[in-house]
Order: structure tokens, then C-alpha cells, then sequence
């Protein structure tokens, strides 16, 4: 056990000022002011002084592709993943889902073969895999491989199923599934997300189990007048959706007027790729070369082909382009993609119960430090 004294607390509704958070192995036993921790002499003998920081529930970030230079799809391999946390943990993420984009069934299946070889993934900060894609519309593929994408049949949807342990989300199209399977996927208990879809509003309200949507506005059919499309369904039936505050993918006003619309059911998403927390120029995007250019991720004709942004990154764009507050940036970086995920009982909050993860934040929001399910980690 040890405690994080002197330390201000954001729970995830309110800040509380000089505060002692008490960690016992990968879960916070008790969150109480100094003032009661000193006169009941509760303070173990390991502390670490927090004063001048805030403390945060660790950042969850729903779709990350890759950073530190790596990128699961072009490499998948535990040290990928190492990377991707250890990059994750100087930016003040404390679990993510590794995103798969679309692919060949074989490394469908290598990346999957890889979670379940890992015993612990939520120490190491996985929560489970992101299949974003195969099952998709050509239409909108983005920077998807064309030739990779396929129809989500009855047979795949059974291996996807028998593997429902590592997988959290698929992201698909609607459109192009039958119910039959979308209903496989939920009573697994894989939520369904809809992305790079292109379906018209009564497509989506044909269908059922669909409980999230991926990165908002982008590779989706837009909210028209007389078709309301992807984005008029998620602003009428509300879904969780996931959303990029890198100022490229998204107009910043776009994204306040989705969290007006949506409020707690909007969270922050990186989609970020290889080049997240570095200063590369080019990439490889699963087989394809790339660049970054003015921090925009793109192919030779432009095509946006990830982002290059890291979560608090994220939180400072909430903050001084969007116009939300600390304490709801902070939530939608945290306690929202929780909630998403049907995990927030145990993630997105400091409180007593949860898991020990915490972004240890300066006045100014930088990351100065992590705990990821106990562990310390200085930036």
C-alpha cells in the first residue's frame, strides 16, 4: 500500500483540494482530505508528494491504432503493444482497446491469437481489442484497404464469437450486416459499433444491438435535410459515439454541437497511428506510405489516413477550441469512454472501489506523471 498525499482530486464530478488517495495493490482503498487522514495517523510509511498536481482518473482511450512509432497493424507483436502503452503513459492514457483496421483473415487472426496470449492485458493497460473493420462500406472506407473488406457472415461472426473473451468492439456497417449476426456479436456480450458507413436513417433504425458509433462525422453519411443519415441517427437515438478533437478530423464547432446534442454519451477517441508522440514525417499505414504534414496523417492524394494527436492533447483541444469545461474534458476522456464500455463501476473514476489509474496533472494540464492499475510511472 501507499498514498498520494497533498494532492487535489477530481472524482469525476467535482475537484477536491488537498486530498490523500490510499492504493492498495490495483485498487484505491480510500480518497479522504489530509486534515482526516494526519489525525486518525492512517498515512502509510510509502508516499508520494502530490501537491501543485491534480489527479484524474487515468485517460481511456476506445480507438487507437498505433503511436510511439508503431503500428499494430504492421506489426503485431506484444513489443507493439508495450510500445503503444508505454507511449500511452506519458500522455496520461491508462487503458485503451488496440485498434485492428481492416485486413486479410490471416492477421485477423494473428492479433487475436496475440491478446489471448497475454495473461494479464489489464495490467499492461488493455482492455480489449477494437476490430475496426473488415466488415465495412466500400464507400466510405477511408483509409481502408478496399480489397481487404468483406461481408461479416454467419461463420465469421461464430470464430469472432468464440474469441468474445479479447474482443470488445467491432466497428461495422450496418447496412451491409444482417440482424442475425449483429445479434450474435451482442449476446456475446462484443459491443457494435457503426463506422465507415453509408447506410440512409432507416437502415440504422432497422437494425438493433447497434450501441455505439465510431469517430463521429468521419466515414459516415452525413445529416441531411430531407436523409438524415449516420450522424441524424446518432444525434436522434444517441448512442455512445466516439469523437476526434485534433482540429483536422472535426470542425471544432461541429464537435461542441455534438456535445450539446449528446452530452455524456460523447467521448474522446485518438484513432491515433504510428506517428502519435513523436516527431516522424512519414509512416507506413499498413502497407501503404504516409505522412504528416502541419499534424495532419495522410496519404500521397490526401486522404486522412489516422491522427497523429495523444489524449491530453485532446483535452487541451476540448478546453481552448470547443469551449467545454476541465472538469467535462476530463470526462470525456475518462469517465465517458467508461461508461461506453459498460466498465464504469470500476474505470473512469478516483473514488474508493475503483482501479488505481490516475493521469497526475499540473495547473496547466501537463501530464507529470501516471498510475496504471497501481503501478507509478514518472513522465
Amino acid at each position: 500500500m501507499y498514498a498520494i498525499t497533498h494532492i487535489s482530486v477530481f472524482d469525476g464530478s467535482t475537484i477536491a483540494e488537498d486530498q490523500a488517495i490510499f492504493i492498495d495493490r490495483d485498487t484505491i482503498s480510500a480518497v479522504m482530505p489530509m486534515s482526516q487522514a494526519k489525525s486518525r495517523q492512517l498515512l502509510p510509511t510509502d508516499c508520494l508528494d502530490g501537491t501543485g498536481l491534480l489527479a484524474t482518473a487515468g485517460f481511456i482511450d476506445i480507438q487507437l491504432n498505433g503511436c510511439g512509432g508503431v503500428l499494430l497493424n504492421t506489426d503485431i507483436a506484444k513489443s507493439t503493444l508495450d510500445t503503444m502503452n508505454a507511449t500511452n503513459l506519458r500522455y496520461g492514457t491508462t487503458q485503451y482497446l488496440p485498434t485492428f483496421i481492416t485486413s486479410e483473415a490471416e492477421p485477423l487472426n494473428a492479433v487475436i491469437q496475440l491478446i489471448e496470449s497475454i495473461d494479464t492485458p489489464e495490467s499492461e493497460g488493455v482492455l480489449g481489442l477494437h476490430l475496426e473493420g473488415p466488415f465495412i462500406n466500400r464507400q466510405k472506407k477511408g483509409a481502408h484497404q478496399e480489397q481487404c473488406i468483406r461481408d461479416l457472415d454467419e461463420e465469421t461472426a461464430e470464430y469472432l464469437i468464440r474469441h468474445a473473451h479479447c474482443i470488445k468492439v467491432i466497428t461495422l456497417a450496418p447496412e451491409s450486416c444482417d440482424q442475425s449476426v449483429i445479434n450474435q456479436l451482442t449476446e456475446a456480450n462484443i459491443i457494435v459499433s457503426m463506422g465507415h458507413t453509408n447506410g440512409r436513417y432507416t437502415d440504422y433504425t432497422a437494425k438493433h444491438g447497434i450501441s455505439m458509433a465510431t469517430h463521429l462525422f468521419n466515414a459516415m453519411s452525413p445529416l441531411d435535410s430531407r436523409e438524415p443519415g449516420a450522424v441524424g441517427y446518432i444525434f436522434d437515438r444517441k448512442p455512445h459515439a466516439g469523437i476526434i478533437v485534433d482540429g483536422i478530423h472535426v470542425n471544432y464547432a461541429s464537435i461542441r454541437i455534438a456535445h450539446q446534442l449528446l452530452g455524456e454519451k460523447l467521448f474522446m477517441v485518438t484513432d491515433a497511428v504510428t506517428p502519435a508522440g513523436t516527431d516522424l514525417k512519414e509512416y507506413d499505414m499498413a502497407g501503404t506510405k504516409a505522412y504528416v504534414t502541419d499534424g495532419k496523417c495522410h496519404y500521397a492524394d490526401g486522404t486522412i489516413a489516422g491522427a497523429a494527436i495523444t489524449m491530453i492533447e485532446g483535452v487541451h483541444n476540448l478546453i481552448n477550441h470547443v469551449g467545454v469545461s476541465k472538469e467535462e474534458a476530463l470526462r470525456m476522456a475518462s469517465l465517458y469512454p467508461a461508461k461506453a464500455l459498460g466498465l464504469d463501476a470500476h474505470y473512469g473514476r478516483v473514488r474508493t472501489g475503483y482501479k488505481a489509474n490516475l493521469a497526475l496533472l499540473t495547473a496547466d494540464l501537463q501530464v507529470k506523471g501516471t498510475v496504471q492499475m497501481g503501478l507509478r510511472h514518472h513522465v
